[in-house]
Formats: structure tokens, sequence, C-alpha cells
């Protein structure tokens, strides 16, 4: 049996339906109630110790997508205790009860969103897994620590944890009003923004996961082959941050400034919407 928490959500409601798809034993959950999945629903307060632990009785798997899903959501502090809260007792119910593998839903915003569109310079791009995180609000703070939760369980347990660090997920009629206005220092846009990414695409990615040969931990990032504009994204990082960025090999015509190289070697993923 496989886990979704946050299974209500619109990305939970697409993995379940995959899972389920494939012929998979699923068990859903999510604080608020959802009657219309395909498949057998509890609803479940992750932050309650006792209630994660016995939601995970007899799973071989967890996809944990369980969170409060961004930055502007709620009280910052609402958002740190929640996220932090719920994965850290999912992750250590799941060593305890030996599960085989955690799916976590990690973000790129904690590789650097804020709100201010000029705050985070990147060291190089395209962004990939060895850049380091450095979050400037409490939800991709939640991300950081939640991946440093997965790589604690998986160095003290037979669980193995992978991380999905996927950007804003757009809508399909948000992607209808693409191309964007390009990014200016004058009229900015946070850089982990100029990216994007398909749930459809995401949803695959998690489900891919929970099968991916790796050892302990391994984060990965996803995005869309694109950005959100037509213009060169060599030109744009130029002008939007000088000389103050070193440009790697991948960022030709209008290239995400987000790498997936890494999922698609290790976990056989391929972004295969775009907005064009």
């Amino acid at each position: 049996m496989i886990v979704v928490t946050g299974a209500a959500g619109r990305l939970g409601r697409r993995v379940v339906g995959l899972l389920v798809d494939q012929g998979k034993e699923v068990l859903a959950t999510d604080q608020v109630a959802a009657d219309d999945l395909p498949t057998e629903f509890v609803r479940c307060d992750l932050g309650d110790a006792g209630a994660a632990h016995d939601i995970l009785q007899g799973a071989e798997a967890v996809v944990h997508m369980g969170a409060i899903p961004g930055p502007l959501r709620d009280d910052p502090r609402v958002i740190f205790k929640n996220n932090v809260d719920s994965t850290f007792n999912v992750m250590t119910s799941a060593a305890e009860l030996g599960l085989r593998r955690v799916v976590f839903s990690s973000s790129a915003f904690g590789m650097g969103w804020a709100h201010d569109g000029n705050a985070f310079v990147p060291l190089y791009l395209p962004l990939d897994e060895e850049h380091p995180m450095m979050p400037f609000e409490p939800y991709g703070l939640t991300k950081q620590i939640g991946e440093d939760i997965g790589r604690m369980i998986a160095r003290n347990s037979d669980t193995t944890v992978v991380s999905l660090r996927f950007t804003n997920v757009a809508l399909p009629e948000v992607q209808a009003e693409f191309p964007w206005p390009a990014p200016t220092p004058e009229n900015p846009l946070t850089l982990v923004m100029w990216a994007y990414a398909d749930a459809r695409d995401v949803a695959e990615a998690h489900v891919r996961a929970l099968d991916a040969e790796i050892e302990e931990h391994e984060a990965f990032m996803l995005a869309q082959p694109t950005t959100r504009f037509t213009e060169p994204t060599i030109d744009l990082v130029k002008n939007y941050f000088g000389d103050r960025v070193e440009i790697r090999e991948g960022l030709e015509g209008n290239a995400s400034v987000i790498s997936t190289a890494k999922a698609q070697r290790m976990l056989g993923w391929q972004p295969r919407h775009d907005w064009r």
C-alpha cells in the first residue's frame, strides 16, 4: 500500500489517480475532506504524531505532499509549524515502521524565492542540485528542513528518501497567458519564478520517484524546459544580474533557469509539456 498525503490538493489528486491507474493500492489522506477520490480516503492531521504513525501502518511507501503550499498562504509561524511538524512526523514514523521509500514534495522556492524580486542572486545558472538552498522566507525554509529530516532518517534507517524540488505549478489558464513580459531590474521577478512547472509532469515525477534506484537521500530539481518568456535566457540573465552570475551550459534559447538533467538521468523523467 502507498499512502499519499495532501491528496485533496491539485497535485495530490493527480498522483493518486496515476497510482490507481497503475493498479496500486492507495490510501489517500489530507486535513480537508476529499470524498471524490478513486480510492480510500482518511482525514488526518499529520501534525499529530500519533495520527501520522497510525496512517502509515501497513504501508510500503508514502508520497508526502501535505503542506501549506506557499509562502503567502498563511502566517509565517503557522506555515513553519505545520510544514515542519507534519514532515517530521511522517518521515520519523516511516522509518520506525520500516517503509522502504518516502517521496517528499520539496520546492525550488527553497533555492531562493523572495518577496523582493532582486533579492536572490544565484551563484551560477542554470540552478541544479549542487547549488546551495538559500531560502529567504519560512516556506522555503520548511522545505530545506524537510530535506534535512529526510537525510537524517535515511542515514539512520533502511528508509530511502527522494526530495522533489519543483517550481511554481502553473495551471493551464496561467500558461495560456504566456509569454510574460521579460523581467528587468526595474520590473523584477524573483528568479525561480522565471521557471514554471506543469502539474502533469510533476505528478509523474512523484510516481517515478517511488521506485527509482537511489541510496539514502537524493534531491531532484523539476521544471519545464523553457522560461515564461520568449527572450533568450542568457540575455535576460546578463541584463538582470550583470556579471554577478556565472553562466554555465544549458541556457541556450529560452531554456529554463532550472536544470532537470539529474531527474532525467536518475528518474527516467522527461518534462513533456511546454507552454509553446
